[in-house]
């Protein structure tokens, strides 16, 4: 299984664990390592608090990697973009549109489409960690 941490200044990981005990677990020493201030890893960087915790069966990165979809929502999605990216005579770059297109299958969301603290990933995460297991990390 795999957990995408979302921490307090907006970075993001992604960790492999065996068990969703396993990874709460890491998961609550890395936390109380934050709020007391010390070191997050072998380089000595800060430990980041932790804002959301999303679990996921297999790895967020494996997204559409058949690079596909139907004709119809190809279709459609294509046709919006023109509308939205036309300029005010009607001319489309077909740079941008063909940016916009090959980033349909790209596995992470826009940057400006996450809201705080969300996923970064289009794959639909199973759940997400309620954050209550950090509860007590200062002591």
């Amino acid at each position: 299984m795999f957990l995408e941490v979302v921490y307090e200044t907006g970075r993001m990981s992604v960790m492999e664990v065996d068990s969703e005990a396993e990874g709460m677990e890491g998961l609550r020493v890395h936390h109380q390592r934050a709020m007391k201030g010390e070191p997050g890893g072998p380089l000595g960087q800060p430990a980041e608090r932790i804002a959301a915790v999303y679990v996921y069966d297999e790895h967020p990165n494996n997204y559409n990697e058949d690079q596909t979809m139907s004709a119809d929502v190809a279709e459609k999605t294509v046709a919006e973009l023109i509308k939205t990216t036309k300029d005010k005579n009607g001319v489309v770059s077909l740079d941008n549109l063909a940016q916009q297109v090959r980033s349909l299958s790209h596995p992470m969301n826009n940057e400006s489409d996450i809201e705080a603290f969300g996923s970064r990933y289009k794959n639909k995460e199973r759940k997400s960690l309620d954050l209550k297991f950090l509860e007590g990390a200062t002591s």
